[in-house]
């Protein structure tokens, strides 16, 4: 899964296109294959489609994707570049690195053992999987998919439910465990496996603490997250107090009013940088955290390769 550092001296778009440059060496994007919309994508990494726009032109430039009419961004078969060519330019990505990485206080032995470990993770003769988490909603399967590839070191990809048919070639598709038959009819050539989630303890303890006649404020970036989060509140608080939720899809506009009307304010971590200027003002406010159940993490360990 692609991931923006919005703290990085490099520009999102360069990481953007550093990103994508990379699925497509290894394999992930394959020759003919379809980029994501740029809307599409744009909104899952909660940055500008015209950044993303940019981004493609510039991986069109380099010759790796083609703009088809009618069916957006294409990847190319393109001609590898010569060997002075492919020294410039990998000189080029190694030098910006270093100026991160010494940035961040890393002497050179520290550097020299994080480029071992990268070069190992590199040679490991891995087979190339497809690995899929899809739930019900976008926010936990982001969530899901995020703790994944920290653990495995390996990338994955998030889609909700109604989206599984679109992965017909997952090799690991990751649901929740009542979706499971669902899931296997649908995608027959996938190993289809079951998962548990968990959300914060942070956030349940105060939720747990509210009174009946006092109210929750709920932000979440998706509108379909709002349903099924608020029930697993209920479910694991017992609150049955009125609630105020908003998805910040929809705009700020309601924001300033949720927290001004909210004892506590809880939000999710995709919709923390839309939310963030409002909670100055919020009585009290945490974030709520979601992320595989560590049983799970253990067990599906050994499923990939």
């Amino acid at each position: 899964m692609i991931e923006i550092n919005h703290q990085s001296s490099q520009s999102v778009k360069d990481q953007l296109t550093s990103a994508i440059r990379f699925r497509i060496a290894g394999g992930r994007y394959r020759i003919g294959e379809k980029l994501p919309a740029t809307r599409k994508l744009a909104e899952q990494l909660g940055i500008s489609f015209h950044t993303v726009r940019k981004a493609y032109q510039q991986l069109e430039q380099e010759g790796l994707v083609e703009a088809r009419k009618g069916s957006g961004y294409v990847v190319r078969d393109a001609a590898p570049l010569d060997k002075s060519a492919r020294m410039e330019r990998g000189a080029t990505i190694l030098g910006n690195a270093l100026q991160e990485v010494v940035g961040l206080g890393l002497d050179e032995d520290e550097i020299s053992y994080l480029m071992e470990e990268q070069m190992s993770l590199l040679d490991a003769d891995e087979e190339a999987i497809k690995v899929v988490v899809a739930t019900s909603f976008r926010e936990l399967s982001l969530a899901c998919a995020r703790h994944f590839e920290m653990v495995y070191q390996r990338m994955c990809e998030a889609a909700t439910l109604n989206e599984v048919s679109n992965h017909a070639d997952a090799d690991l598709l990751l649901v929740p465990f009542p979706n499971v038959k669902q899931v296997l009819s649908m995608n027959p050539r996938a190993d289809v496996v079951g998962i548990a989630a968990e959300l914060g303890e942070d956030a349940l303890a105060a939720i747990s603490r509210l009174l009946d006649h006092e109210t929750l404020g709920l932000v979440t970036r998706y509108s379909d997250a709002v349903a099924p989060l608020l029930a697993e509140i209920r479910s694991r608080t017992r609150f049955s107090g009125q609630v105020l939720a908003v998805s910040t899809e929809e705009g700020d506009s309601y924001l300033a009013s949720l927290v001004r009307q909210s004892e506590l304010t809880v939000y999710t971590a995709e919709s923390q940088r839309r939310v963030k200027p409002f909670l100055e003002r919020a009585r009290r406010h945490v974030m709520v955290t979601m992320a595989p159940a560590a049983s799970t993490i253990e067990r599906v360990r050994s499923l990939i390769p």
